[in-house]
């Protein structure tokens, strides 16, 4: 089966942004409370692994449960993802890095600000900052349409100063 010039669709890109995201999404507490046990608490390795394996289901931790819960609108996005750039069957390399662009946005914006928030989380340890662990899903829910069109924007300014040098003074 040959590609058309009309059709345009890297499935290897979408399927690694959307297990990616997946998967990082879920295991990223588990790896930031990984590096904070070892570079603040100074333990080894291996003490570090079994101090998460020990606080995963353990109360007043719920490490796991906050996976959970912060790796679900990761979940939202990745699906976004998969119907927006994935679904298409005619769809031109123009538009394709466009609608790249708006999904790459969201998912850095929704990285950055979960790695924040987890570190803020564990930097400052106390039952008011626990309770971001609730609001996070529904503020990384929001944050989906914004970093969406602010990769549109960004990707729009990259095409116009890119047209500007091309042309001749």
């Amino acid at each position: 089966m040959s590609e058309t010039p009309t059709t345009f669709r890297p499935t290897r890109l979408i399927l690694l942004l959307y297990w990616g995201s997946v998967l990082v999404s879920l295991a990223l507490p588990w790896i930031m409370l990984l590096l904070f046990e070892v570079s603040a608490h100074r333990r080894a390795l291996l003490e570090a692994l079994r101090h998460v394996q020990l606080h995963l289901f353990a109360p007043g931790y719920q490490y796991f449960l906050i996976g959970l819960l912060s790796g679900a609108p990761f979940v939202a996005c990745a699906v976004f993802l998969l119907w927006h750039l994935g679904w298409n069957d005619r769809l031109d390399p123009t538009r394709f890095s466009r609608r790249l662009a708006g999904v790459l946005g969201s998912l850095i914006l929704m990285f950055g600000v979960s790695f924040w928030t987890h570190l803020s989380a564990l930097m400052y340890p106390d039952a008011q900052g626990a309770l971001v662990y609730l609001f996070l899903p529904f503020i990384l829910l929001v944050l989906i349409p914004l970093g969406y069109w602010a990769g549109r924007f960004t990707m729009f300014l990259v095409r116009l100063i890119r047209r500007e040098e091309e042309e001749p003074a």
